[in-house]
């Protein structure tokens, strides 16, 4: 699949949740890396050794891939605004990846009560579990995530998703957010915007300005 991404010019990234997949990656040819630090939202994406054992934070996993590559490495997880974003290229990091902010948008395909919820996410922690597809994810706490974290075992994936998927039918049917899995990364308590062009406009100013203050 890669040789015949490169035949047709076609760029490609691949995410690693640690330097042994960030340069496993580049040994079969992939364009740029993803380096995903553990405060990213969703499911982890470790493909060498279990998610458990994958977990490192973004700002000691960046350097350490920067170091161990040659190919450009992008920032990701709890990266929200332009403070965030300046530390990461500040590490060595040529670009950044965005998902929460985003997904906290208008535009977004997200749930209109998922969105509502980032927007108004908290300073409690965010919850780090396979309750919610049978895969390790990142998401905001609430009543599903607690009641799910009260099963003594998790079914793997994708059955523990399949098995969900009525009840998250009905909850978007009906407007329960707290029954329902709310995909988010660590840095959601920074979200202020609500449409995709302000949300990129500011990253883009206050990365400025904070990179500037810092000479």
């Amino acid at each position: 699949m890669l040789a015949e991404c490169r035949r047709r010019s076609i760029a490609t990234i691949g995410a690693a949740t640690s330097v042994d997949e960030a340069t496993a990656l580049e040994a079969a040819g992939v364009d740029v890396v993803v380096a995903s630090g553990f405060e990213a939202g969703g499911h982890r994406p470790s493909f060498l050794r279990s998610a458990d054992s994958s977990l490192t934070g973004l700002f000691a996993l960046v350097p350490q891939v920067v170091d161990a590559v040659e190919i450009p490495v992008i920032a990701a997880g709890g990266i929200a605004d332009g403070r965030t974003a300046a530390a990461a290229l500040m590490l060595g990091a040529s670009g950044v990846q965005v998902g929460t902010a985003f997904l906290a948008c208008e535009e977004s395909n997200a749930a209109p009560g998922h969105r509502a919820a980032l927007l108004g996410a908290s300073r409690e922690p965010t919850v780090l579990t396979r309750a919610f597809s049978g895969r390790l994810a990142r998401g905001l706490r609430n009543r599903l995530a607690d009641y799910l974290e009260s099963i003594p075992s998790v079914l793997p994936y994708p059955v523990a998703s399949g098995l969900l998927a009525p009840l998250r039918r009905a909850a978007l049917l009906r407007a329960r957010v707290e029954m329902m899995p709310l995909f988010a990364g660590q840095g959601a308590p920074l979200l202020r915007h609500r449409r995709a062009k302000d949300v990129f406009e500011a990253l883009v100013s206050e990365t400025d300005a904070t990179l500037r203050a810092l000479g």
